[in-house]
């Protein structure tokens, strides 16, 4: 009884980290991308405006992850995610608030803050409920609930506008919608074992800890990169293709939507075969330089090849959920610790997503090749440091180091 009871409640607590990333790391990240053009005009702003405002979002993540990740070890997931959320919300209601541009900077940079707040803690939460042998598929499912939301958002969002009061309207409604979920998190999700191995020491205790592991520095590393190509090449694809190759761009929107597709199912089903083979690496180091080598081939093709070459992309992509995997089966990490090494891995990827699209961007001016050669090697460099980690998954015997 009590093993059934402990599944049930794993499964609870995967529910809940699904709605959370579907929602609130999700659709609530992703709608205003599609809702520039009214958001400049309600604001009276320019283009260029709209790049400091997107800008401040990863800033406010990059500025978050590390106290993110050392809070959720000192406090636990429920209290720690549960307050994140409840925190976004009201982020979110001052952005549908903002009169003016320098308190929609601010309330984009606090939404950052909160973001990391919850997502880095989302997959602390499952390594502390799942066993190994289920925790790529947990992980990968958890990541789909991301991609499923930010595809919906960026579908639905111009849809359902006229229909909700405008973009105000729609932001009051994803911030409700978030403060409900926070609300459910602290009713049925616990917090067990070690979860709160920390009590009594350093908030940033465990921060230190985690540092100091090598291979915590190269889980991060994977994960730059892999967030260097990723944005970087989604910051300039739909222009490429509209201005240099010639599609509509709608036709070049709707390949961003295929990327995404792809990547739900491969979320599902690539993490689940690495538990199958007991493997990391042999799954996510091809995975990653199959995804690659497709962002560099996506300069190169169009029509349906071109969408078959995004849809190789978004599966291969999906390995990604393995890097939320790994920090939770390091002897030297574990679930105690695996907030700040978390934190840390959030902290470089927006890092790399930050820098990324400034050094390919000036390369596309020169030359657009060298900007996708550069994205791709950006995945190519992801695979190398992700090689260069032990293997951890069911069928390693991980040694402390």
């Amino acid at each position: 009884m009590g093993r059934e009871q402990d599944a049930s409640s794993r499964w609870l607590v995967l529910g809940n980290v699904f709605a959370m990333n579907f929602v609130a790391t999700g659709m609530a990240w992703t709608y205003v991308v599609v809702l520039v053009a009214p958001i400049l005009a309600d604001h009276g702003l320019a283009l260029r405006d709209w790049g400091v405002l997107w800008s401040g979002l990863s800033m406010g993540a990059l500025l978050g992850a590390l106290p993110a990740g050392a809070l959720g070890d000192r406090y636990g997931v429920r209290r720690v995610v549960a307050l994140g959320a409840l925190a976004m919300a009201a982020t979110l209601g001052l952005r549908g608030l903002a009169p003016g541009f320098g308190s929609l900077l601010g309330a984009m940079v606090l939404y950052g803050v909160t973001l990391s707040l919850v997502a880095t803690n989302l997959p602390k939460a499952l390594g502390l409920w799942f066993p190994a042998g289920e925790l790529g598929l947990a992980n990968g499912i958890a990541l789909g609930g991301n991609g499923a939301g930010q595809g919906l958002a960026a579908f639905a969002a111009p849809l359902v506008l006229a229909h909700v009061g405008g973009w105000r309207g729609l932001t009051f409604a994803l911030a409700a919608g978030v403060a409900a979920l926070a609300l459910l998190w602290s009713a049925l999700v616990r917090d067990r074992g070690d979860a709160v191995a920390l009590d009594g020491s350093s908030v940033f205790a465990g921060l230190g800890a985690a540092l100091r592991v090598r291979d915590v520095w190269l889980v991060a590393a994977s994960y730059f990169f892999f967030l260097a190509g990723y944005l970087g090449v989604v910051s300039y694809l739909p222009t490429y293709l509209t201005t240099v190759r010639g599609l509509a761009p709608a036709e070049a929107g709707g390949m961003l939507t295929i990327v995404l597709g792809a990547y739900v199912i491969g979320s599902l089903t690539l993490p689940g075969l690495s538990d199958r083979l007991g493997l990391r690496r042999a799954v996510y180091v091809p995975g990653i330089a199959l995804a690659g080598a497709m962002v560099f081939a996506s300069s190169a093709v169009v029509g349906a090849p071109l969408a078959g070459v995004m849809v190789v992309w978004g599966l291969a992509a999906g390995v990604i959920a393995l890097v939320f995997a790994v920090p939770l089966e390091l002897a030297s990490v574990g679930p105690a610790l695996a907030g700040s090494a978390l934190g840390a891995t959030l902290m470089a990827g927006f890092l790399g997503g930050f820098l990324s699209p400034i050094v390919g961007l000036a390369l596309a001016e020169r030359e657009p090749l060298w900007a996708f050669a550069f994205w791709a090697a950006c995945y190519a460099l992801s695979a190398l440091a992700f090689l260069l980690l032990p293997e951890t998954g069911p069928r390693a015997r991980v040694a402390p180091r």
